[in-house]
């Protein structure tokens, strides 16, 4: 069996770079919100430019777990390297009685091997600059008063961490509505910022939170939006952006109530 270790905060440049290697967005602020909110477990063959193989284990409280960072470097794939972290992050101690990951369509058919089973869709998208909306007033700290409750009831857990992370990492692209019911945060990335999570009542607050973020970035982003959200997905296709590629929402076992209706952008498949 391979060597797999934790993850110490040296491996974080070598597992951005498998991120990197792989073709995904994430910079080391992803990777060390994993290590420490989380568990990392890595395969280290020795090579110098980045890790051989990694995965993530990100409980949000004692009901709800993320899978992600699921990656292995091309030259050492069908080696049974992503069958063995993925049985890891299941039999972890700290893994709660729901599971949940987004899988890409190759990772779908593993997964549901492995008792994973489809709960929604949703999609990368490109975004270009949208019409701008009714006017959306800046994240200020009092907000997280009742951003906080309304995203565990719309996710279904808390993530407090984890959504001040993004808007401390891009606090210009952070909004909310006039009437405090729904927000827009954003974050760097290593090929283009992203935006997401979107929570709103509807999907004109929901596109027009969207706009007021991608204009404050002032530069092409990606979101991942809900298959749902056709309107958004039509004034987005609208304004020259493209639908990049599907994922699908998996859990192995029941996921807690949520509100996913009014959660029209996710944070992104390592984060939910």
């Amino acid at each position: 069996m391979p060597a797999f270790r934790d993850a110490t905060d040296a491996d974080l440049p070598r597992a951005a770079a498998l991120s990197a290697r792989i073709g995904w967005n994430q910079v080391e602020a992803d990777w060390r919100h994993f290590l420490r909110d989380g568990a990392v477990r890595v395969l280290d063959d020795g090579a110098a430019d980045c890790l051989a193989a990694s995965a993530a284990l990100l409980p949000f409280d004692d009901r709800l777990a993320w899978i992600s960072m699921v990656l292995v470097r091309p030259d050492r794939r069908r080696e049974g390297l992503a069958t063995a972290l993925m049985r890891w992050a299941i039999d972890h101690p700290a893994a709660p009685p729901c599971l949940a990951l987004d899988a890409t369509p190759a990772g779908r058919e593993v997964y549901g091997r492995l008792g994973f089973q489809d709960v929604f869709g949703f999609a990368r998208w490109t975004l270009p600059a949208l019409p701008p909306g009714p006017a959306m007033r800046p994240l200020e700290e009092a907000d997280w008063d009742w951003i906080l409750p309304l995203d565990k009831r719309v996710f279904g857990a808390p993530r407090a961490s984890l959504l001040r992370g993004f808007a401390r990492r891009l606090p210009g692209a952070a909004f909310v509505t006039p009437g405090c019911d729904g927000f827009v945060l954003a974050r760097d990335g290593l090929r283009a910022p992203q935006i997401g999570p979107v929570v709103a009542r509807e999907e004109a607050q929901a596109i027009a939170l969207i706009a007021a973020a991608r204009a404050a970035i002032g530069r092409d982003a990606v979101i991942d939006l809900a298959d749902g959200a056709t309107r958004i997905a039509a004034s987005i296709t609208a304004a020259g952006g493209e639908n990049l590629r599907p994922f699908t929402r998996m859990a192995r076992g029941a996921m807690p109530s949520a509100l996913p209706e009014q959660n029209f952008v996710f944070a992104g498949p390592e984060f939910g």
